[in-house]
């Protein structure tokens, strides 16, 4: 592949498919290194092709006017619309299908060709696989091919931007040489929002730098079950903790103010019954209101997110992309959503491809603009999925032209739905600069960023177990570092890195850091022995586990990096939650030799570890800490990082409980009524003590339902050295009227940093928010309840206030108050 340098000259980069590609620049692009004043000529030279059009630049293009006036302005735009330019502006077109198969470079005509149907959508990146030593575009080669795509793009449909979006879920993942985060499972495990906001400003502006100013994040499901392959991409599963995080990356992203987040995916995605991706979800309207809504409106009410996707799923057999009382009644109606909707991938056309529900794409596709209020179809039904070979072109368009043509009373909400992808626009600053962020491109990779992702590494690894205080470790200690995670950076990352499904190895991360070389960071390479011949399958030859025991028998400890290999969404699906059988063969093999065996686990998802922790004299849970994960995971190891990660989802002990979260109903009962979990939700270990008393409330009794309670705790660090502690405030409720309730439902937290000795007083508040509960009635303005009754604030996540226990035995870390609701009005 050629493509060309800034003066001109070509210069070789990698192509896909083992295609040779040419590209000729249109004009100059600015290089990492340069000013932004060729970027500015480019803006002056696309905006030129709209001046020129038939709208009046003075009344249309203030891209920083004041937020009422967007609706104004994207009328006045899409008044002149005419159906194809409608229906145009509502199709997203996979980058994919303008990519030379031939050459691997971008079609032109292909682009000219859709600008004449008025496309004003791209996505995603046209890497699938590596080539020659490259892994994908980086900023500046994302700024040349989509500069080229708005240039054509604007010069047909007179001066209408595109808008280009990717999914940057941890950093911006398909800009190559950008810093990638841990992913979401361990930004949750953080419990620190405030780090999460900078991850959220990193990856905008990264992702901004190359020309995209959408992001299609954060996840908002809340895990479920642990079988589920996005299971690592969620923040775990606390509706609170996930609101919470949720918002913060959200601020995050929008306050670079040209980059829109994606809340994804309302609604109800995450809880399959089976833990496979895609299948149909069965849940009553409480459940859904209560548990996976409050981080939706959160997004929408708090972070102002600008847009939402919708979700692959059937929700009580009815298809969410036709669903009018979700995408219609509870998204636009209750929760007031003013912002564009996109469909996921290829979800219009799923409906006849996938959910059977529909005779064809044209069918598929008016269903889903006559009972929804989508705005915009993330493929157009040009591109096919994985084992089929029906290829309609451009049915979204064709539908959605006979559907205006056929039913014109559709063309108000059709015009809706445009002026909704115009304000995004608008508000993104698209109509005065089509390809922004060229000041950014030398930020990208700065050593700050890295900075960052290792601090969010670091706060987010979790110490499971830690027998006898074996960690941390002395560096002179003798230790074997082993197992098929120990040197590889791809598995400390997962799935949607680089490429869709991820990719195991070291050679793609120029940033990386295997737990190998994280530990000769620390003590010396000569300081420690390494060698693994055990596969990330769990297989391993007989003559390399004979190497293999006989060099963990040589050592005092021996450090066995062990969990999964890279996957994304249904390709991730599995059966069976246990890691394979061979790991714990070869953990109990390693024990056997006397060392002592220290497990880190590098996983998406919470594995069965069956007789793995009995082996063990220390678990550490990594999850996927990304490229800089080795370092952190080192530090911990050997004690620079005191470890003050918790876990935010439950890890289970057995097959009985993998869709059992901490806050399961009290009816969900296994035998002798606990479930045990191999480790709860909130556990999480550290170098120090931490000492919890002296619970007190403001008050025990509320009369008013809108009156508030404070909580105070006394936090003291009874250890010998500094660690963060992360205080957690859970409330019970138990009795409820209104439905079954849970047994505790996590309300508040925060993570604090004592000294050695240091106690310190903590203070929650709770309100109305907090012991309401939603009536269950979709479309009706979410109605909310409060019971008068007994409720019971625990704190610290391991806290039992056996609520349904002997009411002689006190719990000091728990308190009791009434509310007397009987004068609240109706809500």
């Amino acid at each position: 592949m050629l493509w060309f340098s800034s003066d001109g000259t070509p210069r070789r980069t990698a192509t896909r498919d083992g295609a040779r590609m040419v590209s000729c620049s249109l004009f100059n692009f600015p290089s990492a290194s340069q000013k932004t004043s060729s970027g500015e000529e480019i803006v002056v030279t696309m905006l030129q092709f709209w001046l020129a059009a038939v709208y009046s630049a003075a009344a249309l293009v203030s891209a920083v006017s004041a937020d009422d006036s967007y609706d104004a302005q994207a009328k006045a735009i899409v008044d002149t619309f005419s159906h194809a330019q409608l229906i145009g502006q509502m199709t997203q077109i996979n980058i994919g299908a303008v990519i030379d198969s031939e050459t691997g470079g971008l079609n032109e005509t292909a682009v000219r060709e859709n600008a004449k149907l008025f496309v004003g959508s791209y996505l995603n990146t046209d890497w699938s696989e590596p080539y020659e030593g490259k892994y994908g575009n980086n900023a500046s080669e994302f700024r040349e091919m989509i500069g080229r795509i708005q240039k054509i793009s604007m010069s047909v449909t007179g001066g209408q931007p595109i808008i280009y979006g990717l999914d940057s879920v941890h950093g911006a993942n398909y800009v190559d040489g950008s810093v990638l985060t841990p992913q979401q499972i361990n930004a949750g495990a953080s419990f620190n929002p405030d780090l999460l906001y900078e991850a959220g400003r990193m990856t905008a502006r990264d992702t901004l730098a190359a020309g995209i100013p959408w992001i299609f994040g954060p996840i908002l499901d809340i895990s479920q079950n642990k079988l589920w392959a996005r299971t690592y991409e969620t923040y775990g599963e606390s509706t609170y903790l996930s609101t919470v995080m949720g918002v913060a990356l959200i601020r995050g992203i929008q306050s670079q103010n040209q980059t829109a987040a994606c809340a994804k995916h309302f609604i109800g995605y995450s809880k399959t019954a089976t833990g496979h991706d895609r299948t149909n979800v069965l849940m009553s309207d409480f459940e859904l209101l209560n548990n996976h809504m409050p981080p939706h409106l959160a997004a929408i009410n708090d972070a102002n997110v600008l847009t939402i996707m919708e979700n692959y799923i059937s929700l009580n057999n009815e298809p969410v992309i036709a669903n009018k009382k979700i995408l219609v009644d509870l998204l636009r109606g209750d929760l007031k959503f003013n912002g564009a909707l996109v469909s996921d991938y290829n979800e219009v056309m799923n409906l006849n491809m996938w959910h059977r529900v529909a005779d064809d794409y044209e069918d598929a596709t008016i269903s889903s603009l006559t009972q929804t209020s989508l705005d915009l179809s993330m493929m157009d039904g040009t591109t096919t999925m994985p084992g089929t070979s029906v290829v309609n072109e451009f049915s979204f368009i064709n539908a959605g032209l006979k559907l205006l043509k056929e039913q014109p009373d559709q063309e108000a909400r059709i015009r809706q739905s445009v002026e909704r992808i115009i304000k995004t626009k608008l508000k993104l600053g698209l109509y005065t600069n089509p390809l922004p962020g060229a000041e950014l491109v030398s930020m990208v990779g700065n050593e700050k960023d890295k900075e960052l992702a290792l601090e969010m590494a670091r706060e987010s690894i979790v110490l499971l177990q830690n027998d006898d205080n074996v960690l941390p470790l002395s560096k002179k200690s003798s230790v074997f570092l082993t197992g098929p995670s120990a040197d590889d950076v791809g598995y400390q990352c997962g799935g949607w890195t680089k490429f869709w499904q991820g990719v195991s190895g070291n050679d793609m991360f120029p940033n990386g850091i295997s737990i190998r070389k994280g530990l000769g960071n620390l003590v010396g390479s000569n300081s420690f022995s390494y060698f693994n011949g055990l596969f990330i399958n769990g297989s391993i030859s007989n003559a390399n586990l004979t190497k293999t025991v006989d060099l963990a028998g040589r050592h005092e400890f021996t450090i066995a990096a062990i969990g999964e290999e890279t996957y994304a969404e249904k390709p991730g699906d599995i059966d069976n939650l246990a890691l394979p059988k061979g790991f714990e063969e070869f953990i109990e093999a390693l024990a056997a030799t006397g060392t002592k065996v220290i497990v880190v686990l590098l996983e998406g998802r919470p594995r069965l570890l069956g007789s793995i922790p009995d082996n063990a004299v220390a678990v550490i849970d990594a999850m996927l800490p990304c490229e800089l994960g080795g370092q952190a995971i080192a530090e911990i190891l050997y004690g620079d990082v005191n470890p003050s990660g918790k876990l935010p989802i439950s890890y289970p002990k057995d097959p009985a409980n993998v869709d059992i979260p901490y806050n399961h109903l009290v009816t969900t009962r296994c035998a002798f009524d606990y479930c045990e979990m191999q480790w709860d939700f909130g556990a999480g270990l550290s170098y120090t003590n931490f000492s919890y008393s002296n619970v007190t409330l403001d008050k025990t009794s509320i009369t008013n339902v809108h009156d508030t309670l404070t909580a105070t705790v006394t936090v003291t660090n009874e250890g010998s050295r500094a660690g963060k502690e992360v205080v957690m405030l859970f409330l019970i409720q138990p009795i409820r009227r209104i439905s079954v309730p849970e047994m505790k439902n996590l309300k508040k937290f925060e993570k604090i940093e004592l000294k050695a000795g240091e106690s310190k007083k903590v203070s929650f508040t709770l309100s109305y928010d907090d012991w309401s509960v939603y009536k269950g009635e979709i479309g009706a303005g979410l109605p909310k309840i409060v019971e008068s009754t007994a409720y019971v604030v625990g704190i610290g996540a391991d806290t039992d206030c056996n609520v349904y226990g002997d009411p002689s035995i006190k719990n000091g870390l728990c308190a009791d108050f009434t509310i007397d609701a009987s004068g609240a009005p109706a809500s």
